[in-house]
């Protein structure tokens, strides 16, 4: 008895090992293919897909090719995604020309993607109102100490009617919205402003330093980039 079970040991590992040649010509461990099974999940229908409703829920309407990581690890599969806006999804197909799909990446810690160079990762983060949360975020910069994250997102507004000639009516709409997060040595993202207010206190050098190099640098804070300019010189001066 003892035996057989060692066996069937030796037999299960040589099956898990097993090299195979995917649709793509590559090379992949049996195990990864597996795992890209596994990560595929059913989206739930929403019901805010009237097409009255002005915007999207996208950023980008279009399916991507994308590269696919579990725990660092390529997957080596042919697919194509896209960042769902309003839901906090990543739908994926293996037809880029379609315009709809009923399946999603799982959201896992260990699972992240990159889209036409940008990357995805679902992680633990902290909003301005103190709260955690989980949600993708999007790696704008790695640094030495500091990493900066955005998240975009797209919010559903209810329309409404005008109740006076002096009104105005809206229709039921997406709107846009960008936040930011940044994460120090490795710890939770906080979520930061795009002022200089926020990044002083936060970073917490010395203010002459952050005014100096947005001074130099004529920053604004219109956009991200302003704050990863910043975020550039301080991770290479500490």
């Amino acid at each position: 008895m003892k035996y057989f079970f060692y066996s069937f040991f030796i037999l299960s590992n040589c099956i898990l090992f097993a090299q195979n040649i995917g649709s793509n010509g590559v090379k992949s461990d049996s195990r990864i293919n597996d795992l890209f099974e596994l990560i595929k999940n059913r989206v739930s229908k929403n019901s805010k897909s009237n097409l009255k409703i002005k915007g999207s829920k996208y950023f980008d309407e279009k399916f991507k090719p994308a590269v696919v990581k579990y725990f660092g690890k390529d997957l080596n599969q042919n697919i194509f995604l896209r960042y769902n806006a309003y839901s906090d999804e990543i739908e994926f197909t293996n037809n880029p020309k379609t315009d709809s799909s009923d399946k999603i990446l799982m959201k896992n810690i260990n699972i992240s993607c990159q889209i036409e160079g940008e990357k995805y990762i679902y992680t633990n983060y902290i909003d301005e109102n103190n709260y955690r949360k989980k949600g993708y975020l999007i790696e704008l910069f790695a640094g030495k100490k500091y990493v900066l994250y955005e998240k975009k997102l797209k919010i559903f507004m209810e329309g409404s009617n005008a109740k006076t000639s002096l009104e105005r009516s809206f229709p039921p709409r997406f709107v846009e919205k960008h936040k930011y997060f940044i994460s120090k040595n490795n710890t939770t993202k906080k979520e930061i402003k795009l002022n200089k207010k926020s990044i002083i206190d936060f970073l917490g050098v010395e203010e002459e330093l952050i005014k100096k190099i947005i001074k130099e640098r004529k920053l604004k804070f219109k956009q991200s980039l302003d704050l990863k300019i910043i975020l550039i010189e301080v991770d290479n001066i500490q």
